[in-house]
């Protein structure tokens, strides 16, 4: 079952044509405010521990969730396990069409219109560009980066999870990434810590094979000479995306000559066009890499 799952959410992340936020995206905010409006229910020394509410938020929206796997085991010859296992890996995926949104910007980048290619990004991606809108080269830094981090959190790193502990194992690392994000339950810095700490820890070994994947769908040479050197670097999520994005940058192989002496525009455009693809190649990659250890396990 997982590897039908792992392929229809490939093929569903690649066709879905979709720009909105689903009906449930509120859901966690909205839990996290309740747990904090009740925390003074909780005994004292559970209180007091920064760790507590961080914790019973991302666990226990596991509990019904695998309550559910359980009850649907058989059930309809699997029919009703295989959907529930699509709706969490539907949840987990990006909002915004990764392909559409980058070929919509470069469009409106190539044609020298810089302010719309940031305007109609920020609409679909709020916060997206922060106060670098009349910076083109940071603009084009921060959605390079979007890109490549947003396929990396949403699509690649997700199907790691799910290949390794199912659902429920996707769904942790996705509300890990939401906690951090919205920052409810983060107010005092030692429970930020850990979260960030908790997040490095499960994108450590993802991080590493998607950028054996860049250099197995580009050029293998550069890339795995540039992963050899930084894959031991210690524990720090921000760090992981730094080494994705610099392997991603070697795996490109674009003409070191021609991409110097063409124009900023020009070499923003080819380098941004040219991860597009590297992207879409690396999730072909890890289709058979799954499908051959389907085959050997």
């Amino acid at each position: 079952m997982s590897f039908i799952v792992v392929l229809a959410c490939l093929l569903l992340n690649f066709y879905w044509r979709r720009d909105r936020m689903l009906p449930v995206d509120g859901g966690f905010e909205a839990w996290q405010r309740f747990l904090l409006s009740h925390a003074g229910q909780l005994p004292e020394g559970v209180r007091q521990w920064s760790g507590t509410l961080p914790l019973l938020a991302v666990l226990l929206p596991l509990l019904p969730l695998a309550l559910l796997l359980w009850l649907s085991e058989g059930v309809m010859f699997g029919l009703l396990a295989l959907g529930l296992h699509m709706l969490v890996m539907v949840y987990c995926l990006p909002r915004v069409h990764l392909g559409m949104l980058t070929e919509d910007y470069l469009e409106r980048w190539r044609r020298g219109n810089f302010e719309a290619a940031c305007l109609h990004s920020e609409n679909l991606v709020p916060g997206l560009f922060g106060d670098s809108v009349d910076d083109y080269a940071a603009m084009h830094a921060r959605f390079t980066r979007y890109v490549l981090e947003s396929s990396f959190r949403r699509v690649m790193a997700v199907l790691f999870w799910y290949s390794l502990m199912g659902p429920s194992g996707a769904l942790f690392y996705i509300l890990v990434q939401q906690m951090i994000n919205q920052q409810i339950l983060l107010e005092e810095p030692a429970a930020q810590r850990r979260a960030e700490r908790l997040l490095a820890i499960l994108e450590w070994v993802p991080v590493r094979l998607v950028a054996m994947a860049y250099a197995l769908a580009g050029d293998f040479v550069a890339a795995f000479n540039r992963l050899r050197v930084r894959a031991l670097e210690p524990l720090n999520a921000e760090a992981g995306l730094d080494l994705l994005q610099d392997c991603a940058r070697q795996a490109l192989g674009l003409d070191a000559v021609a991409y110097k002496d063409a124009e900023f525009a020009t070499r923003a455009a080819a380098e941004l066009e040219a991860i597009h693809a590297l992207l879409q190649r690396t999730q072909i990659v890890w289709v058979v890499v799954l499908a051959l250890a389907v085959l050997v396990v």
